[in-house]
């Protein structure tokens, strides 16, 4: 699987999988809240030091989810 994030910084690299997380979960009829990048980055390991944030969910999205997470295991 290659991905178009090679040449980007940390931060871009953050945004564009955030938004590429956002357009796979709508696909699929599921809606993040508040899907944001963390304002504050962490310290990481070599990977991208950024946290996705999602925002809290309700039990219809819950349940949305795990459907989705479930038919991918298949």
């Amino acid at each position: 699987m290659t991905h178009h994030y090679e040449n980007l910084s940390p931060a871009e690299t953050a945004r564009e999988i955030m938004c590429d997380l956002g357009e796979a979960a709508r696909a699929v009829g599921i809606q993040f809240p508040s899907l944001r990048l963390d304002p504050h980055p962490v310290a990481g390991l070599g990977a991208p030091a950024h946290l996705i944030e999602t925002g809290r969910i309700n039990i219809v999205t819950a349940v949305q989810m795990t459907e989705v997470f479930r038919a991918a295991r298949k």
